[in-house]
Parts: structure tokens; C-alpha cells; sequence
């Protein structure tokens, strides 16, 4: 019965540690109907900006980390190479509808 009970407690606490082991990102909404029609081309300009600093920061956070060992270990790594697809679709989803925007209101190139 002892034997069972540990058992038992180890299979749950790596259920738990497992649960901690994927990463998550976030999401970056889609572009509202207000927001097409009320951001000027500055306020485009910064949300682009942002948008690609959540790219650059999925992809920082993304490295090999202690992480990504319990999450190998549960799941072969599926749940965060998932998770990060996701981040980085919506976000290039995000880009490519402001530089919709971008077009469709005539803003003028980005300085570099």
C-alpha cells in the first residue's frame, strides 16, 4: 500500500512539474475595426515596432533553458514548440495587417 501511495505522489508531482515546464508567450489580438480606422500612421509606425519586439522576444525566450528539459521529458518539447508557433503567428499576422494598413492609408516609408 506504502509503495502505491509514493507511487502514487511522484506521478502527480511530475504531472505538476510538467504542467510549470511549457513556456508561454501571449498573443497578439488582431486588428479591430477601430483600430483600422482610427490610428494614424505614427501610431501604425509604434505598433509595428511592438509587434516586432514581441517577435524578438519569443525568440529570446525561446532558448534552451532548464525548461525545455521537463518539457522534453513530458512531452518531447511538442507543447513549447507549439506554443511558440503560435506567438509567432499571431504576431506575423498582426504585421502583415498593419502594413495593410500601412499601404492602404498612403503612410510613408519607416525610417530605418
Amino acid at each position: 500500500m506504502n509503495r502505491f501511495i509514493s507511487l502514487t505522489l511522484s506521478v502527480a508531482a511530475l504531472v505538476a512539474i510538467q504542467g510549470c515546464a511549457t513556456k508561454t508567450y501571449g498573443r497578439q489580438g488582431s486588428l479591430t475595426d477601430y483600430e483600422k480606422e482610427s490610428m494614424s500612421c505614427r501610431e501604425i509606425d509604434l505598433d509595428l515596432a511592438k509587434t516586432r519586439g514581441f517577435i524578438d522576444h519569443v525568440n529570446k525566450e525561446s532558448e534552451f533553458s532548464g525548461k525545455d528539459v521537463l518539457a522534453f521529458l513530458g512531452d518531447f518539447g511538442i507543447g513549447n514548440s507549439m506554443e511558440k508557433n503560435a506567438a509567432l503567428e499571431s504576431a506575423n499576422a498582426r504585421i502583415a495587417r498593419l502594413s495593410e494598413l500601412k499601404r492602404t492609408k498612403q503612410c510613408p516609408a519607416s525610417p530605418v
